[in-house]
C-alpha cells in the first residue's frame, strides 16, 4: 500500500509560521557581562542658579557617542537630576547630592538600551564657577528597542563632567536580552 505524503499549503503554512514563531521566541544571552563608556557634551536643561532657588533640583542633558558590548559605538543621550535640597558637605568646602536620571544608549544598528540612573553627585573641590562634578551610583535596565525589547540587569556607574560642558561615563554591569 502506498501512501501520499503530500502537504497542504495549510500544512505548510503551519510548519513555516511555527518554525519562524520559535524562531523569533529564542531569547538572547542572560546576565552576560556589560560594559559601556562615552564621552561628550553636558547642556543644563534648568535655569540660572537652580541649585539656589526654588525646588532645588538642576537637571542637566548629556549627548555624544558610547561604546558599548553587545551594542558597537553608536550615540547616547542622558538626563540627570540633582536633588541639591538632599546636598551635604563633600569636606573641601563644595557639596554632593542625591541625583537620579534616565538615558538611552543607541546601538550601531538603531536597536536602542534605555537605563535608569541613581547616585550621587559631587562637586570637586570649593563651590564656584566651572567646578567639575563626579557621578557614583547605579544603573538598571529597563527595556528599549529591537533586540533590547526586554533587556534586563544592573550595574555600576561613574562619570561627571569637567565644568565646562564636556561629560563622561563608564559602567560595568550584567545585560539579559
Amino acid at each position: 500500500m502506498k501512501m501520499s505524503h503530500a502537504l497542504t499549503a495549510a500544512g505548510a503554512t503551519a510548519v513555516l509560521s511555527f518554525g519562524a514563531t520559535a524562531a523569533y521566541a529564542h531569547p538572547g544571552p542572560s546576565g552576560v557581562p556589560f560594559k559601556s563608556a562615552g564621552t561628550g557634551t553636558e547642556t543644563s536643561l534648568s535655569v540660572s542658579d537652580c541649585q539656589n532657588i526654588g525646588t532645588h533640583d538642576c537637571t542637566v542633558e548629556s549627548t555624544g557617542t558610547a561604546i558599548s558590548s553587545h551594542m558597537g559605538t553608536g550615540p547616547y543621550v542622558s538626563d540627570l537630576t540633582v536633588h541639591w535640597a538632599t546636598a551635604y558637605t563633600n569636606g573641601a568646602g563644595g557639596y554632593c547630592a542625591r541625583a537620579d536620571g534616565t538615558g538611552t544608549i543607541t546601538a550601531a544598528n538603531g536597536d536602542t538600551l534605555t537605563q535608569s540612573d541613581s547616585g550621587t553627585v559631587c562637586e570637586v573641590g570649593a563651590t564656584g564657577t566651572h567646578v567639575p562634578h563626579t557621578f557614583n551610583g547605579t544603573f538598571t535596565n529597563t527595556g528599549g528597542t529591537g533586540r533590547f525589547a526586554t533587556a534586563s540587569g544592573s550595574g555600576t556607574v561613574t562619570g561627571g563632567d569637567d565644568g565646562y560642558g564636556n561629560s563622561n561615563y563608564q559602567e560595568t554591569g550584567t545585560i539579559s536580552y
